[in-house]
């Protein structure tokens, strides 16, 4: 198996670093020397921080968002019905398959991607400007999903849906030498989180101030 290039290794290791201590907590200097490289590598392959932390997201997320604009014309195809519980499964697939499929790879960069969220780095606005095309089919599907919900709601909603499975996710994959009692596999937590998170999309509305909170229409 050929050696990672010097680059690749300075993202593996940022990505590693970024987790466990949050994106700011971790000097450059200290990238360079988890990779093994001199001091100066990781100015001449990304120049500043925030580079890199845009390298490291885009490097895994383009292919994510990839299959789920795949699953999504799926769900388009398979019916003019489909639950909220569906949509969150779109959402949620790709991600428990990379975990799957590129094991602590795939578990790193959520947890990397659980930082970064936890850090302010990532937000609605970022990811609606930086993934717009693999998004825009969310909106449509839970308006028809849930019709008894004001767009508002359904916005907040779907931002705790999300905040909350990918912190689900990120606690599954666990902190690398941490020890760990029992727990359930991979799929069987996915699906575990799946129920829960569209209970909490799907039930009823106690509050209907949300709208004028947001000043968002209808």
């Amino acid at each position: 198996m050929p050696r990672p290039s010097a680059r690749e290794r300075l993202m593996d290791c940022a990505e590693e670093l970024f987790a466990q201590r949050g994106i700011d907590a971790v000097s450059l200097r200290a990238i360079n020397a988890e990779a093994g490289l001199s001091p100066a590598a990781l100015h001449y392959h990304f120049q500043t921080r925030d580079n890199l932390v845009e390298a490291l997201l885009d490097r895994r997320m383009r292919p994510l968002m990839a299959r789920r604009r795949e699953l999504f014309r799926r769900l388009r195809a398979a019916g003019p019905s489909p639950s909220a519980r569906d949509v969150l499964e779109v959402l949620m697939r790709p991600l428990v398959e990379f975990m799957a499929e590129d094991g602590e790879s795939g578990r790193r960069y959520v947890r990397f991607l659980c930082r970064l969220e936890a850090d302010g780095r990532i937000n609605r606005d970022f990811a609606s400007k930086r993934y717009a095309s693999a998004l825009v089919d969310v909106e449509p599907l839970l308006r028809a999903a849930l019709p008894g919900l004001s767009k508002a709601e359904r916005r907040t909603r779907l931002d705790l849906a999300m905040d909350f499975m990918l912190r689900g996710l990120a606690d599954w994959a666990g902190t690398p030498g941490r020890p760990e009692g029992p727990r359930l596999l991979l799929e069987d937590f996915a699906g575990v989180l799946l129920d829960f998170l569209a209970g909490g999309l799907e039930a009823g509305s106690s509050n209907r101030s949300t709208d004028r909170l947001f000043r968002i229409p209808a």
